[in-house]
């Protein structure tokens, strides 16, 4: 009986060991390479990424944090080493200093305000997914009672693309960044860029939702009693379609809820396969709303063929180089192929001769240095987070059939804009009005300026932007 209740105990104390092994690998992982505490943000985004997303976060960990992580395991190995030896010895001086040992492991991570923000920070995440399964049933009856003003005579085409990680400041559409990152835009007649342009959020998890719905950060859970945008689309006649890269968040298991308003989803390996597929979409000569959404800038840029690497060393390409530009230029590279990824869909626009408009806004932005490059992993974000393009292209058909509404979308280039104002702008370049009030619209007359807010990565706290 003895030998037994030594056993357990023996296994009891080697669980605390491992469980101060993991909340050690957890906690020097996001130090190191982020420079803050485990966040729910990050809790969540680790929960619902998509294998390609996870592998690429693991990758990034095991290049910076590897040294850090052995080291770990070799302490902790030893602190469950010594345990077995002392709790062999069968005294009680063993037992009470081996004991101690597993608590010490535990120490860092028992404190009461880690402690407290380990659990709050699990409880949200909770707290969504639980929102998340009950969402098909929140928004059941929902409609936006949706008409359109008018009816043209040819075909209409509106699209909204979303992009990933895309930084206004590295944007060379806004004419003061160095490089051109943006050669084939610059290029484009009709497009317009809008310089005071935030982000409502630093993770996608919690941006696209609201880009979608309409709902500001400060009642973020609101979004799942409503319908996305398409479902208005929807209402008025037009057909629907999400073409999406496979990577990406509504394709995940998790926020596939985002997608169910959609008549059409087409999910598709490579960014180069999206402008194919609205080709293919428009020469129905139907009336369209497509949401394009790329897998763009991703972390760690990989999105990037050999052809777009002007600038070097890159990460991907000479990660062994010694330069802070490391990851800058990877970053520039990628964006230099978004510029191709995305002209490429307005050239599709422009053949179809139909009345079309094109918004492309990025989900968020990108924090960059010589030692870390991501988003969201943080309560302090960066300007370069949440400040990211917005930019509208109109055909000359539309030009014609809404002058007015060209007219006023290109004087409001450099209002201050938030994510609030998309849905809204959506609705009102395809003139389709709702009973709701609607926020915002970039093609409205008159715009109503409103303090901008970001919904911090526990999907709760709220940072104010002006």
């Amino acid at each position: 009986m003895k030998k037994v209740s030594n056993i357990v105990l023996t296994v009891v104390l080697l669980l605390l060991v491992v469980a101060g092994w993991l909340c050690a690998m957890v906690q020097i992982t996001t130090l190191a390479s982020y420079h803050s505490w485990f966040t729910a943000g990050e809790l969540f985004a680790w929960i619902t990424a998509n294998p390609y997303e996870s592998g690429d976060i693991a990758a990034y960990c095991l290049h910076y944090v590897w040294y850090w992580w052995l080291l770990c395991t070799i302490v902790y190995a030893l602190v469950g080493m010594l345990v077995v030896w002392l709790l062999r010895k069968e005294k009680c001086k063993c037992f009470v200093i081996s004991v101690l040992l597993c608590v010490l492991s535990l120490v860092p991570f028992l404190l009461p305000d880690l402690a407290h923000s380990l659990l709050h920070e699990g409880g949200c995440v909770g707290q969504h997914i639980d929102d998340i399964k009950q969402y098909r049933n929140d928004n059941r009856t929902f409609a936006y009672h949706a008409v359109k003003v008018d009816t043209l005579s040819g075909q209409e085409v509106y699209v909204l693309a979303i992009g990933e990680s895309v930084r206004y400041r590295n944007w060379a559409l806004n004419g003061e960044y160095c490089r051109q990152t943006t050669p084939r835009l610059q290029e484009q007649s009709n497009l317009v860029l809008y310089s005071d342009y935030y982000a409502n959020a630093t993770l996608t998890q919690y941006a696209l939702p609201m880009l979608l719905t309409a709902t500001p950060p400060e009642s973020f859970a609101a979004h799942f009693q409503r319908k996305t945008v398409a479902a208005a689309f929807a209402e008025t006649g037009f057909r629907t379609a999400l073409v999406s890269h496979r990577a990406q968040l509504m394709n995940n298991g998790w926020h596939d809820y985002l997608a169910c308003d959609f008549d059409t989803l087409v999910w598709v390996e490579h960014d180069s396969l999206i402008a194919p597929t609205l080709l293919q979409l428009t020469a129905t000569g139907d009336n369209w709303f497509v949401l394009t959404h790329y897998l763009g800038n991703h972390m760690f840029y990989t999105n990037c063929p050999d052809d777009c690497l002007q600038w070097r060393p890159d990460y991907n390409a000479d990660s062994r180089a010694k330069s802070d530009s490391l990851f800058l230029n990877a970053y520039d590279n990628s964006l230099l192929y978004t510029d191709r990824m995305l002209s490429e869909a307005i050239r599709i626009l422009e053949q179809t001769h139909a009345v079309s408009a094109w918004l492309f806004v990025s989900d968020h932005g990108e924090y960059i240095d010589k030692r870390v490059s991501g988003h969201g992993y943080t309560y302090h974000p960066t300007k370069e987070e949440y400040h990211v393009p917005l930019m509208v292209w109109y055909s000359n058909a539309y030009k014609d059939a809404y002058p007015r509404k060209v007219s006023n979308m290109v004087q409001h280039k450099d209002m201050p804009f938030s994510a609030d104002c998309v849905w809204g702008s959506l609705l009102d370049m395809a003139n389709i009005r709702v009973k709701e009030d609607v926020q915002s619209s970039i093609f409205a007359d008159s715009v109503e300026w409103s303090k901008r807010t970001l919904l911090l990565p526990d999907g709760e706290s709220i940072m104010k932007l002006d």
